[in-house]
C-alpha cells in the first residue's frame, strides 16, 4: 500500500507536469500574436490538445478523480479553446483549419453523449465501465495528440533543420509523462501508464533531434523554399532606430531564410 502522503506528492508533481504541458502553447501563441502569422506551425496539435483534454476531464469525472485528472484536464479545455482562437485569428488558411475544428467538435460532442448516456445507465454499463472505455479512447486521442507534431520530424530530417519542432513543448511533454508514468504505477492504472511508456520514448527521440538540428547553428536553407510549391513571403524587421530611412538600402543588413530574430520567416500557403 502507498503511503498517502507519497500519493499527494506525486498527485501533485503529475499534476504540475500536466499544467506545464496544458500552458506549454502559449508560448508559441504568444510569438504568433507578435508576429501576426501563424509561420509553420500546425493547427493539429493545438486541436488534438482539445481533444485529449476533454476526454481526460470526462474521465477524472467517471472515475471520481478530481485532482489531478478532471482539475487538470478542466483547465486543459479551456487553454485549449484560447490557443485555437488566436491560432484562427492569424492563419491564412482558415477554410482547413474550419474543417479540423468541425471534426474536433463533432468528436468531443459524441464522446459527451455517449459518457452521459453511458453514466445515467442507458448503455447497460456501470460508470466505472463507462469510465474504463473513456479511459481507452483517452490513450487513443493521447496517442494522436502526440503523433500530430511528428508529421514535422519528416522535415526536420529532410532539411537537417528543428526549426519545425516547439522544443518548449516537447520539454513540456516529456516532463508530464514521467509524472505521470510515476502516479500510474504507484496507482496501478495501466490506463496511465501504457500510453506514457511510449511517450517517454517518442519525446526522448524528439527532444534529441532538437539538439542535433538545433535551428541556431542548422537554419533553414534556400533549397526549403525551392521545395514549397506555395508563394512564401519574406520580410525582414528592423528596429526603430534603422527604420528612420525605410528608402536607403544599408550594406550593414541582409534578408537571409532564418528563423532567428530580428529577422522573421513568413510562410504562406
Amino acid at each position: 500500500m502507498v503511503d498517502s502522503t507519497v500519493l499527494l506528492v506525486v498527485r501533485i508533481f503529475a499534476a504540475v507536469g500536466a499544467l506545464a504541458l496544458i500552458c506549454s502553447p502559449s508560448i508559441l501563441m504568444r510569438q504568433i500574436h507578435k508576429q501576426k502569422h501563424v509561420g509553420v506551425a500546425s493547427v493539429l496539435p493545438l486541436v488534438m490538445l482539445a481533444i485529449n483534454s476533454h476526454v481526460w476531464m470526462t474521465y477524472g469525472y467517471l472515475d471520481e478523480n478530481v485532482f489531478p485528472v478532471f482539475s487538470c484536464f478542466a483547465v486543459g479545455d479551456l487553454a485549449s479553446v484560447v490557443y485555437i482562437a488566436v491560432y484562427w485569428r492569424y492563419t491564412t488558411e482558415r477554410r482547413y483549419v474550419a474543417r479540423v475544428v468541425i471534426a474536433a467538435v463533432s468528436v468531443i460532442v459524441i464522446l459527451s453523449i455517449y459518457a452521459v448516456l453511458g453514466g445515467i445507465g442507458y448503455t447497460g454499463q456501470t460508470r466505472a465501465q463507462v469510465a474504463k472505455t473513456i479511459g481507452y479512447i483517452g490513450d487513443a486521442t493521447a496517442i494522436c495528440l502526440y503523433a500530430a507534431p511528428m508529421e514535422k520530424l519528416f522535415q526536420v530530417l529532410k532539411h537537417k533543420s528543428a526549426v519545425f519542432i516547439n522544443a518548449h513543448m516537447v520539454m513540456a511533454s516529456l516532463t508530464s509523462n514521467v509524472m505521470w508514468l510515476t502516479y500510474g504505477s504507484l496507482t496501478a492504472n495501466w490506463i496511465i501508464i501504457a500510453p506514457n511508456i511510449l511517450f517517454i520514448t517518442l519525446n526522448s527521440s524528439t527532444l534529441a533531434l532538437c539538439f542535433v538540428y538545433n535551428p541556431k547553428t542548422h537554419p533553414l536553407h534556400e533549397s526549403f523554399l525551392a521545395d514549397n510549391e506555395a508563394p512564401i513571403e519574406v520580410s525582414v524587421e528592423l528596429s526603430p532606430k534603422e527604420n528612420k530611412v525605410p528608402n536607403i538600402p544599408s550594406p550593414q543588413y541582409q534578408a537571409i531564410q532564418s528563423p532567428l530574430e530580428p529577422l522573421r520567416l513568413q510562410l504562406r500557403s
